[in-house]
């Protein structure tokens, strides 16, 4: 009864996972590096990798850039909102530009939601902890 209760505390305890998908390396470090003590964390730098990690791996959330390499951000989100396997995926997308028109398409796009970098690592924490409570 003991062990039950020990495997089912464990269970509880698993860490949720977000995928970082960002091809500039030093926000990808820095990301990774605040992020990392509370929650698993998987890597892509490039659009084309990160939907493939996503399909594969299924993580919690993704920190999406919308600009990268092979395949846009966009592109990443619309296919995995379209795909029934990865459509419950949270999904934040992440750009330099603060352009409204920007914002909107993300969030027709399915985006959970929508930051402006550069953000402090607070903000982004802060983001992240809102979206997976929901």
């Amino acid at each position: 009864m003991i062990l039950k209760a020990v495997f089912h505390l464990k269970m509880e305890m698993k860490k949720k996972t977000i995928l970082i998908s960002e091809d500039d390396k030093i926000t990808h470090k820095l990301y990774t590096r605040f992020l990392s003590k509370e929650y698993d964390i998987l890597h892509a730098y490039d659009g084309a990798e990160a939907l493939m990690v996503a399909t594969e791996k299924l993580p919690d959330l993704i920190l999406l850039d919308i600009i990268m390499p092979l395949m846009d951000g966009r592109t990443v989100c619309q296919k995995l909102k379209n795909y029934p396997r990865t459509s419950a995926i949270k999904i934040v997308m992440l750009t330099g530009k603060d352009e409204q028109h920007d914002r909107i398409l993300g969030l027709e796009l399915g985006a959970d939601e929508f930051v402006t970098k550069p953000c402090t690592p607070d903000y982004i924490k802060r983001i992240v902890r809102k979206i997976l409570r929901a």
